[in-house]
């Protein structure tokens, strides 16, 4: 089971320009050049199993909008991220379903008496969804987005993620922490994730019988990744580190179980000539059986068929930018090339497969 990172581009003022870092955890107020505040947009684009654009929602409350994660539900696409004041920055964690022309069903915002992000979600059958904000706050919902139970984990950490549980109910893993809740929204168990960055968002891959593998950057450890083995009690099984070259950094883009039992992991290589991504394969124990380079760009995903999603931003400067998506077959070849032109500044945060055999991104707006 595939859950496709998204990983969020803090924001600050130096000088007379914006850097973009991935140091996420550290976004303060958002400014511009010459202290104007920023403003920012929610996108979601649909694209056809060819590559052509079916629509391209942009969701503008006129505050600041984020957005972290983004999944396929029976009506349409879910996202996750949150809303706060422009100038005054004090998020609030927030749900959007669209339905299957890109329309907006509901909005809702779960509001908290401090200031907490909605970066993760996960279907909820048909009962709605579960909702992972900062703190280790999980908040399920029902299916018109109304909060049905909230469970807080008085935890740290801004980038939370949540999957189902194998052994029911739900895990919520992030700040290094991951824990089992049951359905009824009790903690079963809360242990140390081992290794994993608490500064960017956790990939979490439960398997059917309540084990699961927790994968992210590793702490302390600049341009490597880490995936850790639990079983359904939370006890760790294994844990392994993978590092690239003295230059080399790996972003963690996706993570599976494969039907053998062990793991893929795909990361993109910035730092190297030439960048792509590396596709990792783990066994059981989570010895490195094997790696492969694709040409390709993270974001980065599998397809049901054993292909590849990438998609990566060609062009972008506030006049605009220009996002090309791609779609690979199992041996890296490409099969199309989608180019398609945003109005704003945008940062890509998510992509996924979608069942009809197209593909959804999600990504950000920055605007003054």
């Amino acid at each position: 089971m595939t859950q496709t990172k998204k990983r969020l581009w803090t924001f600050v003022t130096v000088a007379m320009f914006i850097l973009l870092t991935v140091a996420a955890g550290c976004l303060d107020r958002p400014l511009t050049p010459g202290h104007r505040t920023l403003e920012g947009d929610v996108w979601v684009l649909k694209l056809d199993d060819a590559g052509d654009r079916e629509w391209l929602t942009v969701i503008d409350s006129g505050k600041f909008d984020e957005a972290f994660s983004i999944v396929e539900a029976p009506d349409g696409y879910a996202v996750a991220g949150s809303v706060s004041d422009i100038g005054e920055f004090h998020p609030t964690p927030r749900v959007i379903l669209l339905d299957r022309e890109g329309a907006i069903i509901w909005d809702t915002t779960y509001p908290t008496p401090d200031d907490r992000r909605g970066t993760g979600i996960a279907p909820a059958d048909a009962q709605g969804f579960a909702v992972a904000a900062s703190h280790g706050l999980v908040i399920l919902t029902d299916t018109e987005g109304s909060e049905r139970h909230r469970t807080d984990l008085a935890a740290e950490g801004e980038y939370w993620a949540i999957a189902p549980s194998g052994a029911g109910g739900w895990i919520a893993a992030g700040d290094d922490r991951v824990a089992r809740i049951d359905a009824n929204g009790s903690v079963a168990w809360q242990e140390p994730a081992v290794g994993v960055s608490p500064d960017s968002i956790p990939i979490i891959v439960p398997d059917p019988m309540g084990g699961l593998l927790i994968a992210g950057e590793a702490a302390g450890a600049s341009g490597a990744i880490t995936a850790a083995r639990f079983d359904d009690r939370g006890a760790q099984v294994w844990n392994t580190t993978i590092r690239g070259g003295s230059r080399e950094r790996y972003l963690l883009s996706a993570a599976r179980q494969d039907v053998t039992g062990g793991y893929s992991l795909l990361a993109g290589v910035t730092g190297a000539e030439p960048a792509g991504v590396m596709e990792f394969s783990l066994g059981e124990d989570g010895s490195i059986l094997r790696q492969n380079t694709i040409n390709a760009s993270a974001p980065v995903t599998w397809t049901p068929d054993g292909g590849y999603l990438s998609a990566a931003l060609a062009e972008n400067d506030y006049g605009g930018a220009l996002l090309r998506v791609e779609r690979l077959d199992e041996d890296g070849a490409t099969r199309w090339t989608s180019t398609q032109r945003l109005d704003e500044y945008s940062r890509v945060m998510s992509l996924i497969p979608t069942a009809d055999g197209g593909s959804a991104v999600l990504g950000m707006y920055l605007k003054y």
